[in-house]
């Protein structure tokens, strides 16, 4: 454990009542599809966690293309989270943001959008997570569970072992923050998932390259589903 956390006293914030789906989808985009029409196959396969990820967009269309995401997500009744950019996601009415290692702190963007917002955090290793749920995120991501093309300048790939090691360091922490799993993650890994405790999963591609999206969000979901939602 890092020496700055040693003799932190972990509790669970509580900054709102809501619940948090087991599968988040994270938007991309190609040559005949924007962010903006992948958000809305998605909700149209059932969906009800949107995260917009343009990481190459000006300020201007990130404006424009989360305020559209964000129509489509009131329609289909999904939350939607903005990945990086804490004003963006406060300005565009989003339900929060998800916050890179290299982003603002968790306490910088509370202050900007508030305790009812939804904050999430990129983790990569036990003591990521131990100083998320100290600074009051909602959720975490831990990654990358394996190579993807979704995201440039990755992490180191944990794999099996490493998201072992890093579950069982979290249950000896007493730790409660959900933790999603992110970064090339497929419907056959869940069973392995749940069994280390992890809550979720944060998925574009095992959606995106599927022959029928709405098919391959039910496989995940109702795997995921084996247990509850948490309500935080």
């Amino acid at each position: 454990m890092m020496d700055c956390l040693v003799g932190i006293t972990l509790s669970k914030i509580k900054y709102m009542n809501t619940k948090l789906e087991r599968i988040q989808f994270i938007t991309s985009s190609t040559e005949t599809l924007s962010h903006v029409d992948f958000a809305r196959k998605a909700c149209e396969a059932g969906v009800k966690w949107i995260q917009y990820r343009n990481k190459n967009a000006s300020s201007k269309t990130m404006w424009e293309e989360a305020l559209k995401i964000k129509t489509v997500c009131k329609e289909f009744k999904a939350k939607l989270i903005i990945n990086d950019n804490p004003n963006l996601a406060f300005e565009a009415g989003a339900d929060g943001v998800h916050l890179g290692k290299e982003d603002v702190s968790i306490e910088e963007a509370r202050n900007l959008i508030g305790d009812k917002f939804i904050i999430g955090a990129s983790c990569n290793n036990i003591d990521d997570i131990i100083r998320a749920q100290y600074e009051g995120a909602n959720y975490v991501g831990l990654g990358p569970y394996q190579f993807t093309k979704t995201k440039s300048n990755l992490n180191s790939i944990l794999d099996k072992s490493g998201f072992e090691e890093v579950m069982n360091d979290y249950a000896k922490n007493k730790l409660t923050i959900p933790v999603y799993a992110i970064g090339g993650v497929n419907a056959d890994d869940v069973d392995f998932f749940l069994s280390i405790g992890i809550y979720g999963a944060a998925v574009s591609s095992a959606l995106i390259n599927s022959d029928n999206m709405s098919n391959a969000f039910q496989k995940f979901n109702s795997q995921f589903f084996q247990g509850k939602r948490i309500n935080i």
